[in-house]
């Protein structure tokens, strides 16, 4: 085939200074069905044939750049104007059904300030959400709600499958969601959004398991439910806006904030529900899938994993049954290393760039106009960095190794200027659920039409940007009991 040897071998050659691209047989059609069915897989095919550098892959004629190197990823962060992410943000807002006129108004500078509506409302997740007085009042409302929700007199709703005199059976992807959602939640807006839509939970709950459509950007009639999903929210943020300032005085300075500041773009009703919304979502879509993959780690371990847990938080309780936040999160390494291996194993956060100017990143000339996705995960695997055992769940690497969470090969929560600001109570939050549920419960795994229980799967066929939902079908289900004291 000519053109196979052309455009695979004889082009490299005569181009070395260009990324390599990863051969395909069907021209246009490229990489297409790979990337639908094991993106992963393929990206780790690419990673070890060229050697680490970067490389491109072909989909529908579009060609890619895939950058899998820590060394890469930390210079692209130092040239963020030549790569850079922003001429992505108008086609995801776009997605959430803002119009053209207010993603204008989103991205003008302001005057004398030169920055944007949204790298203000950047800035000031910032604010929130690092350590200091705002997160401080946040992080109270949020861990309060979560411990209230996890006392055997408050275990009910959809979660529970069958309710008996002294146990339950309960989906725990349900049950963690609607914890951690609701407490997000409440954090962040008054009690009365939930007068304003009070299906919020289920619905941001199904559009993140129909959310790995939304890339894709396909048609309503393809994506039917998760269109119905988000604009359900979208209406009660539009609802809820509507009240008085006194009507949702117990909101979160950062929604205060953002409210009012979406005014002065003079947005109408929908179009700040919208924009509200491609933040909101994004809070709520991957505490409470860390949560689910971290009792499934746990629930599943065949040596003392659970045991260890439980001796390692039970001094964070007094004789009340009241956590000391404090122990908890200085003195429970188990724990912190437990939750930290889970989030490695099932994160597939990526970095999505566009070169607006040729670029040398590790020797190869990146081209104007081109897509570029960093994909962290692939990095989260290496045994040179995690060891041997990369690809299994080792409870105890993160505290045997604690230079690891800083390591530039471990991105669960990307890097330089869009370094996730939630990342501090997100694992807090995390951790906390965690030990209410092995604490105040205990759990045994039970299987479906009485078979044998089997660990769920994770859906690792295309990025979603956060942690990975099990595939469809593949679910954790418990009994529930109250924990013998």
């Amino acid at each position: 085939m000519l053109w196979y040897a052309w455009r695979f071998s004889i082009s490299p050659a005569l181009h070395p200074n260009e990324p390599a691209e990863l051969p395909y047989l069907i021209p246009f059609v490229g990489h297409l069905f790979s990337m639908f069915t094991g993106a992963s897989r393929l990206f780790s095919q690419g990673k070890k044939r060229f050697h680490n550098q970067p490389f491109s892959v072909t989909t529908m004629g579009q060609s890619m750049y895939i950058v899998t190197s820590p060394s890469a990823v930390v210079s692209i962060y130092k040239v963020p104007k030549a790569i850079d992410f922003d001429p992505i943000m108008p086609d995801f807002l776009r997605r959430y059904g803002l119009d053209q006129a207010a993603i204008s108004a989103i991205f003008r500078p302001h005057e004398g300030a030169g920055k944007s509506w949204l790298d203000g409302m950047l800035d000031n997740f910032k604010l929130q959400l690092h350590p200091g007085t705002r997160l401080d009042l946040l992080q109270d409302v949020l861990l309060k709600r979560i411990d209230h929700h996890l006392r055997w007199e408050n275990l009910d709703g959809p979660m529970v499958k069958a309710n008996g005199q002294h146990e339950k059976n309960v989906d725990v992807m349900e049950w963690v969601g609607t914890i951690i959602i609701d407490a997000q939640t409440r954090a962040l807006f008054d009690a009365s959004f939930f007068e304003a839509c009070p299906d919020a939970i289920s619905q941001l709950m199904t559009f993140e398991e129909e959310g790995w459509k939304w890339p894709l950007d396909l048609p309503r009639f393809a994506a039917r439910k998760m269109y119905e999903s988000m604009e359900y929210v979208e209406k009660g943020l539009a609802e809820y806006f509507m009240l008085r300032k006194d009507k949702r005085n117990g909101e979160s300075w950062l929604i205060q904030t953002m409210s009012n500041s979406i005014d002065d773009l003079n947005l109408n009703a929908m179009q700040k529900a919208m924009t509200v919304f491609s933040i909101y979502r994004t809070v709520n879509a991957n505490a409470y899938k860390q949560v689910f993959w971290a009792l499934s780690y746990i629930l599943f371990d065949e040596h003392t994993l659970l045991h260890d847990l439980k001796t390692e938080i039970a001094p964070a309780f007094d004789t009340s049954d009241t956590l000391n936040l404090e122990y908890l999160f200085s003195s429970c390494p188990l724990l912190a290393s437990a939750c930290e291996e889970a989030l490695r194993l099932t994160i597939w956060s990526v970095g999505a760039r566009i070169v607006t100017k040729d670029t040398v990143i590790d020797g190869k000339t990146l081209r104007k106009g081109r897509n570029l996705l960093m994909t962290y995960r692939t990095m989260h695997f290496s045994p040179d960095v995690f060891g041997a055992d990369a690809d299994t769940f080792n409870p105890t690497r993160f505290m045997n190794n604690k230079d690891l969470v800083k390591s530039p090969s471990y991105r669960p929560f990307g890097g330089a200027s869009h370094y996730c600001p939630g990342r501090f109570v997100a694992r807090k939050e995390v951790q906390m659920t965690v030990a209410l549920i092995l604490r105040r419960f205990d759990l045994e795994v039970v299987g479906e039409g009485g078979k044998p229980p089997k660990f769920p799967k994770m859906d690792d066929t295309l990025p979603s940007g956060g942690i990975q939902n099990p595939l469809s079908g593949q679910f954790l289900r418990v009994k529930v009991r109250p924990a013998r004291t």
